[in-house]
């Protein structure tokens, strides 16, 4: 047996599967020829350049329990039902601002003006926003190349679009402020980070079509979070009942 997975890389020696990726290494012998099962997998990798992109947005391990299946569907109905309700949620009262997604999104968009503020003022405005949305899908990613598990990727991408979604009445609200914010003042006398934004761009009387426009590309990106999810469970469960 190999010392390494060829396909992942990871330490399998005196295993027959790897207990990384999954990969059953009499199944993955088959299918080699020339006894160098190593440099056909590489050249395999070369010839068809989407292959280790797809087997990360896709992996299932040879092997699924069936009990986390199950947990992981009841997961995704939650997230899917509870989604569209915040995305059904009022712009211009700010009423997803209520809800209990909003209060851990809150400190991690004013950390994010502090990591964006050595790249100029423009940059330090949006990044509060900008990092609220960023920050899921770099643990998405994470959670892709070292996990291989791209179910969890596929929630932190939800996380991502609701983090979008509750961006939205800010957007709104540089047009006509009326939204008390953390200084305790509206945008009227106060800061405001779109009005800004905005502003610098020369968008800033389009604040409120734009709002919506990032309600709804936050809906996009939920939908494609919560197919992706369902697909990698489909995936998985196909695995489990070959296998009971």
């Amino acid at each position: 047996m190999y010392a390494k997975c060829p396909k992942c890389g990871g330490e399998s020696a005196g295993m027959e599967i790897c207990p990384k990726c999954g990969l059953i290494f009499a199944k993955y012998l088959k299918t080699v020829v020339g006894g160098a099962p190593v440099r056909v997998a590489k050249a395999a990798d070369e010839e068809e350049g989407g292959f280790r992109v797809s087997e990360w947005l896709f992996a299932v391990p040879e092997e699924v329990n069936p009990t986390t299946i199950y947990i992981r569907a009841a997961l995704l109905a939650l997230i899917a039902v509870y989604g569209v309700y915040l995305s059904t949620m009022d712009i211009p009262s700010g009423e997803i601002w209520g809800s209990l997604m909003h209060y851990p999104i809150v400190p991690i968009h004013e950390f994010g003006h502090v990591v964006f503020r050595p790249f100029g003022e423009f940059m330090h405005n949006l990044g509060g926003t900008l990092f609220q949305v960023l920050l899921p899908l770099i643990f998405g990613g994470i959670l892709i190349v070292k996990n291989r598990d791209p179910f969890a990727a596929a929630v932190m991408l939800w996380w991502s679009a609701i983090a979008l979604i509750d961006a939205a009445p800010y957007v709104y609200d540089a047009w006509k402020p009326q939204h008390i914010l953390l200084s305790g003042r509206t945008g009227d006398t106060g800061s405001h980070d779109f009005i800004d934004v905005l502003g610098d761009l020369g968008l800033l009387h389009k604040a409120q079509p734009i709002g919506y426009g990032v309600r709804w590309f936050g809906v996009g990106m939920m939908a494609i979070a919560l197919l992706w999810g369902a697909y990698v469970l489909w995936l998985q469960y196909g695995k489990r009942s070959r296998l009971s």
